[in-house]
C-alpha cells in the first residue's frame, strides 16, 4: 500500500459529487476499482447509485497526511499478516453510512429494541452499540436500574437521573454496593471522595457507600478507568482476583477480565502488588499479571484506553481479540469456522458509537473474513 491508494479518498468525493476527475485521477479510480477482487468496484457502485447533493465539506477538509500516518503501523516480515483499514476504506465505510442517514432510513425492532433493520441485506438484522445503563445492589440486597451517572454524596446517599432521583444506603465502610454494568452497557460513577471511576461493559465494582478513615478500598471484575482523587493520608486501593493497585492519587486503567489482570499508569504513580511480588510504575508502563507472573511492560496508552475515549483500536489483533471486544460491546453469540485463522492479525481503528454492521463491512473490506449476523448470533467464516 502507499500514498495513492490514499488519494482515493478525494476521487471519491468528486465522483459522488458529479465533478469531473483529471486524466491522473480517472487512472488513480481506475487502478483501485480493479482491487481486492471487485469488492472496490462492487462499493463503489453503490456509493455512486444514491442521488442527491451531500454536504460533505466535513471530508474534504480532513487532514490527510496526519490521517495517514495515523493509520500506518509498522509491519514484521512474513511472521504474520497484519492488514491496515486504509483511508480509502475508513472513508467509503462511512461515506455508505452518511448516505444512509441522509435519505431519512428508520429502524423497526426486531425481538430485542437492540436488534432494528439493516440496510444490507446480507444481514437479518443489525445490532445497536452499547448505552449508558447499568444497576446496583446494595449493601441490603435491594436492587434498582440506573440510566444515568451516578453519584455518592458525601452523606453516603447515591444520586441518579441528573440528581433528581436520591438511592438511600448503608453508611457502613464494611457495607458494599455493586455496581453491575452488563455486556452492552457502559456507566460512569463518582464515588463519595470525588474519585470518579468509568466502568466498562461484562463489569462489576463493588465499593462502600462512605470509606474507612484511613484508607478507601473498592474491588473490580472487568474493566475500569479510575481519576482518584488526592489524599494523601487516605491512599486508595483496587483490588481484583490476583492483583491490588495502591494509589494516593492519579489516572490509570484497570482491566481484570478472566484469568488476566493489567493496570496501566496515565498519571502519577502507583504500586502494584500480587501474592508474590509488588512493583512501582510509572506513567506509560503497565503491569500484567498472567500466568502466575507479574511482569512491568511499556503501555501503549493509545489502544488501553480506546473503550473509555469511544473507539475501537485494533493493533496487530488477532480475530479472537477483536471478536471479544465486539461480544462485550453488542452483546453478541460469535462462534467462528475451524478454516478462520487465530493467529492472523489485523490493525485499525473505528469509533464505538456505530451499529454493528458498519464494523463488519469494515472488516469484511480489507480482509478475507465474511460474517453472518442473526439478531446477535454472529458467525465468522474465511471468504
Amino acid at each position: 500500500m502507499n500514498k495513492t491508494s490514499f488519494a482515493i479518498s478525494s476521487i471519491l468525493i468528486k465522483c459522488y459529487q458529479r465533478e469531473q476527475l483529471s486524466s491522473s485521477e480517472n487512472n488513480i479510480l481506475q487502478a483501485w476499482l480493479l482491487e481486492k477482487n471487485g469488492q472496490n468496484k462492487q462499493l463503489f457502485d453503490e456509493l455512486m447509485a444514491k442521488e442527491g447533493d451531500r454536504e460533505t465539506n466535513w471530508l474534504a477538509s480532513m487532514d490527510q497526511e496526519k490521517a495517514w500516518e495515523r493509520i500506518q503501523h509498522k509491519r514484521k516480515p512474513q511472521k504474520r499478516k497484519t492488514i491496515i483499514w486504509s483511508a480509502a476504506a475508513m472513508l467509503a465505510v462511512v461515506f455508505a453510512s452518511a448516505v444512509y442517514w441522509y435519505i431519512g432510513g428508520t429502524s423497526k425492532p426486531v425481538d430485542n429494541p437492540r436488534y432494528v433493520e439493516s440496510t444490507n441485506t446480507k444481514y437479518k438484522n443489525d445490532v445497536l452499540p452499547a448505552n449508558l445503563g447499568a444497576h446496583i445492589i446494595l449493601a441490603n440486597g435491594e436492587e434498582i436500574a440506573v440510566s444515568d451517572t451516578l453519584r455518592v454524596a458525601v452523606n453516603g446517599n447515591m444520586m441518579s437521573h441528573g440528581e433528581t432521583e436520591v438511592i438511600p444506603s448503608v453508611h457502613a465502610p464494611t457495607a458494599l454496593n455493586t455496581l453491575v454494568v452488563p455486556a452492552a452497557n457502559f456507566f460512569k460513577i463518582s464515588l463519595a471522595d470525588g474519585t470518579n471511576v468509568w466502568v466498562n461493559s461484562s463489569s462489576e465494582l463493588r465499593f462502600p457507600a462512605q470509606f474507612a478513615k484511613n484508607e478507601r478500598r473498592v474491588f473490580l471484575k472487568g474493566e475500569a478507568y479510575f481519576e482518584v482523587a488526592k489524599d494523601a493520608s487516605n491512599p486508595f486501593y483496587v483490588e481484583t482476583g490476583d492483583m491490588k493497585v495502591r494509589v494516593l492519587g492519579t489516572h490509570f486503567n484497570v482491566s481484570a477480565y478472566e484469568q488476566r489482570n493489567k493496570t496501566t499508569l496515565l498519571e502519577g504513580s502507583v504500586e502494584v502488588t500480587s501474592a508474590t511480588k509488588s512493583v512501582v510504575i510509572a506513567p506509560g508502563q503497565s503491569a500484567e499479571w498472567t500466568e502466575g507472573s507479574l511482569r512491568v511492560r511499556k503501555a501503549n496508552l493509545q489502544k488501553v484506553m480506546a473503550w473509555k475515549n469511544n473507539e475501537f483500536f485494533f493493533q496487530e489483533d488477532n480475530i479472537v481479540s477483536i471478536a471479544n471486544q465486539l461480544k462485550q460491546w453488542y452483546d453478541l453469540d460469535i462462534s467462528l469456522t475451524k478454516e478462520v485463522s487465530l493467529t492472523e492479525t489485523y490493525s485499525g481503528e473505528i469509533r464505538r458509537d456505530v451499529r454493528l454492521s458498519e464494523v463488519l463491512k469494515m472488516l469484511e473490506f480489507v480482509s478475507k473474513l465474511d460474517f453472518t449476523l442473526d439478531k446477535n448470533k454472529l458467525l465468522i467464516t474465511k471468504k
